[in-house]
């Protein structure tokens, strides 16, 4: 199992990201080695193709790919800066297990496209991009693309009117807020089809705020960290589990990097698989 810090934080403008991360990798993984694939910190960020700081987004998807692949690690820990450090380890293991299902738990659905952001920042895109619909540089990079079937969307509760329409056309699974049998509904969404092996996505804004308080944009409502945990417990006892992602805490809170820590091990993530 690979363990990998990447603290990308200008796909989003929030350079808290580099400092959070870097937290939590070092409270996680303590007494355990892991890499840091984060490449040199891009200090004049631009606009391309109607995304902020692509050039910096598109270098660190670029670098993080060809290291996975040169490491060919079976499973992969990420913790990540923004959502968008994700975009290299679910496109390295989505290309290692073409069953891969995908499970997005964030308050966000990450599925809009530099047509219809509303700020221009990757980290409002990736999940978009994954699926095959991004900036075409990126789209190539991380091809070939997730099957909208095998991707469950869960937790989300902040949804852009093009992002509800996208996901209606694309048969992406939903579960809006957390129901107490979200795990049930995620695990029989996934067998169906014919998952194998899975990908979780932790954005810490999935929590409830008040639970959880150090996520980079709260939203009012959602899980505790332990039902989140519980569910993710039970998903997990139906499949193989690969890779995990951990993102966008940002550091305010000197708590934050133990609690997810603890999360972590409830959810059976950390260190037990």
């Amino acid at each position: 199992m690979l363990l990998n810090l990447i603290s990308e934080w200008q796909g989003c403008e929030s350079r808290c990201l580099e400092s959070g991360s870097r937290a939590v990798a070092a409270e996680l993984f303590a007494g355990r080695e892991y890499v840091d694939l984060t490449i040199p910190v891009c200090d004049t960020p631009s606009v391309r193709d109607d995304v902020f700081a692509f050039d910096c987004v598109l270098d660190q998807a670029r670098h993080a790919l060809r290291s996975l692949e040169a490491r060919s690690e079976e499973r992969v820990f990420t913790v990540g800066g923004t959502c968008g450090a994700e975009a290299a380890p679910v496109a390295y293991l989505s290309h290692r297990y073409p069953d891969l299902g995908v499970i997005w738990l964030d308050a966000h659905g990450d599925l809009n496209t530099p047509a219809t952001s509303p700020s221009g920042h990757f980290h409002g895109m990736v999940l978009r991009t994954l699926l095959g619909d991004g900036p075409p540089d990126l789209t190539e990079l991380l091809a070939p693309a997730l099957r909208p079937e095998r991707v469950v969307v869960a937790g989300a509760r902040d949804l852009d009117v093009p992002e509800r329409s996208f996901i209606d056309s694309a048969g992406i699974g939903l579960v809006q807020g957390w129901p107490p049998d979200t795990g049930d509904i995620i695990i029989a969404r996934l067998h169906s089809a014919a998952v194998r092996h899975v990908y979780v996505h932790v954005d810490v804004d999935v929590f409830d705020p008040t639970t959880f308080g150090d996520a980079l944009f709260k939203v009012e409502g959602g899980p505790a960290p332990d039902s989140v945990a519980a569910a993710v417990r039970r998903i997990t006892s139906e499949f193989d589990l690969v890779g995990v992602g951990l993102v966008e805490s940002c550091g305010r809170d000197e708590t934050g990097p133990r609690a997810l820590k603890a999360f972590a091990q409830q959810a059976g993530v950390w260190p037990a698989y």
